[in-house]
């Protein structure tokens, strides 16, 4: 790269012509060729802020020094630099995921706006960058709708596919797949309170003349938003073609003629234009006209297919449709063209393994895999044992208690002078009805059992059975009470540390399942990842070399009209690998990428493959887009300081009146030349930064 230094300029001889031999020079190396459009921006930067001093030089100076029509040049050069735009068409069919990898190249969760009817639309969505420095509108969007004249062709078109041969409307209209299908949702969202009968009875021009749809027709609707939320939001009523409630109201998306968003995404700050576009392979002819005409002003191209298709469905030749087929073969403009196979994250790491010949490569993995499964497996089961010993433990503890409160309610009669007696042992009965909870392993040994007395029955001759017992058993003294209470006491400690113990064991093996889970997922991580990556190199080689065929063929299609006597197929035409090595093609994640920025948050994704956001290839894109727009770049602002140095070339001349009839006095054109020097001295010195300080040349 060449280096640009600043030219000494000597203040007590600024009229010098060895001064502006050497500002010339200056200019001259800096829109060398091998500079970077970023240094080149730089001069053009500033270049900005020099004609505006000048302008206020010569609007603040005598009437003569508006010279031959200096401020008209200034403003035709200023003109030059405004911020180049690099129209980048996104094409790809239904699912392919096109929405989700722009937004991801945005860095947005979600901002471009959608539509339940999309195939019913052939409106494209530009995205750019946003210059505004107004914090009230970091995001900016522009509906544009179509005009009267639009719409009317339109509707003619409508209704050709609508009507029948009776002029009714047709059948097939119920069908959303159909032409008839596609006119008549379009027909019924602009006017929803019309049935068929009143469409069929209408005309393309009376309904064109309607009031609520001319208010519309040929208007640009503005929006703005400090959040993308909030823009996404205001764009979908405009957008979107779902029933907001049961009224019946007016919606516009048949009548958008593009979106506009702007938004603050660094891949588009250099220049870049992101442009949603109909698939170029669709059906609907209007649809596929919009994609081609777009196509015509785009410097490149991105044709978006899910991973899993693009590879099966000759996705690299097939995708480009007719219509691009065709202007590559005019123009040759595939060096434009940028691949992105979508949805990297949609594997089968065991399908993958074996098609891409990688199982023994993965095999250690595998076996360790096995093992760790095995091993949590053993875990999990041992710890359900320990839950039922813990629950047969707090069903023990139970039984204590409701002991406890037994023979505490006994030693309480005793107190007050009753006479009491132990607690009936429960009926073999009662035991069997108590089998559920026996079959839990058992905590520990207990003879609680026998304090449960079953009194309570409702048979009428309880109360006598239980009197007769009572006679034959001798009653409870206060000590047999104490004596009860406290062995029920260190019962109940014996059961708790019991209890605790199983809790420490479970936890134990609580930690162990997590630490192996953790393992186990690292290393299923990890070999997703050698999965994703080799499916990925696969992809990538053999889409680069089924669009170099599908140049061949077009190659060779346009050789044989023009020559067909001569055309020898066996021929080559051009180095057809490097037509393959030369395509950009990216394997992108956009989800993986979303869940790797911290959005994407109520998703429930498993972005396990993917450690970091380079593993997704979506900033790589990102910085691709940015490389896109480097030659649109350069060549603009090559153009912006060749013209300016014309300009100051032209004006220095004039200032030193060398002939051309200035009128200004000696003392004047001192001071212009003097105005004109230091702008080209701070020009000089700001534009390189390695340089803050005039650095003389050695002679």
């Amino acid at each position: 790269m060449t280096t640009v230094k600043p030219e000494p300029v000597d203040d007590n001889n600024v009229a010098g012509s060895a001064d502006h031999v050497d500002t010339i020079s200056y200019l001259q190396r800096l829109i060398a060729p091998d500079n970077p459009p970023e240094i080149l921006e730089k001069g053009v930067s500033i270049g900005v802020r020099v004609l505006e001093n000048l302008k206020k030089s010569l609007a603040s100076g005598p009437a003569q020094t508006s010279g031959p029509g200096w401020l008209k040049a200034i403003a035709d050069l200023e003109a030059l630099a405004k911020p180049t735009r690099t129209i980048v068409g996104v094409v790809g069919n239904t699912g392919a995921g096109k929405s989700s990898v722009i937004s991801a190249v945005l860095d947005e969760e979600r901002l471009l706006p959608t539509n339940c009817m999309r195939a019913c639309t052939a409106s494209p969505t530009e995205i750019s960058y946003n210059y505004s420095e107004d914090p009230d509108e970091l995001y900016r969007a522009e509906v544009d709708f179509i005009t009267a004249d639009d719409w009317l062709k339109d509707l003619r078109g409508l209704y050709s596919d609508l009507l029948d041969g009776n002029g009714e409307v047709s059948r097939e209209c119920s069908n959303q797949d159909s032409d008839a299908g596609v006119a008549y949702a379009k027909i019924k969202a602009v006017y929803p309170r019309m049935t068929k009968e009143m469409i069929a009875q209408a005309t393309p021009e009376s309904l064109v003349n309607q009031t609520a749809v001319r208010q519309v027709l040929g208007t640009v609707k503005k929006l703005r938003a400090t959040t993308s939320a909030s823009l996404y939001r205001q764009l979908q009523d405009y957008v979107d073609s779902k029933e907001k409630n049961t009224e019946k109201r007016m919606e516009y998306w048949p009548l958008i003629k593009v979106v506009r968003i702007y938004t603050k995404a660094a891949a588009l700050s250099t220049g870049a234009c992101l442009v949603d576009l109909p698939g170029v392979q669709d059906s609907n002819a209007a649809r596929a006209a919009v994609a081609a005409n777009y196509m015509k002003a785009c410097t490149g191209l991105w044709i978006v297919a899910p991973i899993t298709r693009a590879v099966d469905d000759k996705t690299a030749k097939s995708l480009l449709g007719d219509s691009f087929r065709r202007q590559l073969k005019y123009d040759g403009t595939y060096s434009a063209v940028t691949f992105i196979c979508s949805k990297t994250d949609d594997i089968s790491v065991t399908e993958a393994a074996e098609s891409l010949g990688i199982e023994e490569e993965i095999s250690e993995s595998w076996s360790r895999i096995q093992e760790l499964s095995d091993d949590i497996r053993k875990l999990k089961s041992d710890m359900n044992d320990l839950r039922d010993e813990r629950d047969a433990c707090n069903d023990l503890i139970d039984k204590i208690e409701q002991t406890w409160d037994k023979w505490e309610a006994l030693g309480s009669k005793l107190a007050n002078g009753a006479t009491v007696y132990p607690p009936n042992s429960p009926s073999k009965k009662r035991k069997r009805q108590s089998g559920p909870k026996g079959s839990r392993k058992n905590c520990c040994s207990s003879d609680i059992d026998s304090d449960f007395s079953d009194t309570d029955g409702s048979d009428s001759s309880d109360k006598e059975n239980q009197e007769a017992r009572n006679e034959e058993r001798e009653p409870l003294t206060s000590e047999q009470v104490d004596a009860k209470l406290a062995s029920l006491k260190n019962e109940k400690k014996e059961v708790r540390a019991k209890k605790k113990e199983i809790e420490e064991k479970i936890k134990a093996f609580r930690e162990r399942i997590k630490q192996l889970t953790a393992e186990k997922e690292v290393i299923l991580a990890e070999v997703k990842a050698v999965c994703i990556q080799g499916r990925n190199e696969y992809s990538r080689k053999a889409i680069k070399q089924d669009f170099a065929m599908g140049i061949k063929e077009l190659d060779q299609e346009n050789a044989a009209e023009e020559d067909e006597a001569n055309f020898d197929p066996d021929v080559d035409l051009r180095d057809y690998d490097a037509v393959a090595a030369s395509l950009p093609v990216f394997c992108v994640s956009s989800r993986a990428y979303q869940k790797l920025s911290g959005r994407l948050q109520k998703d429930d994704f498993n972005g396990s493959g993917f450690q970091s956001p380079e593993d997704t290839e979506i900033p790589q894109l990102q910085a691709h887009a940015k490389k896109l727009t480097e030659a649109g770049r350069t060549a603009a602002a090559r153009r912006f300081l060749d013209s300016l140095m014309q300009l100051l070339n032209s004006m220095t001349m004039w200032a030193s009146d060398d002939g051309t009839g200035s009128s200004l006095t000696d003392t004047e054109k001192g001071k212009e030349e003097t105005r004109l020097r230091k702008q080209l001295r701070k020009m000089e010195q700001v534009s390189d930064p390695a340089a803050s300080a005039p650095t003389h040349r050695s002679d």
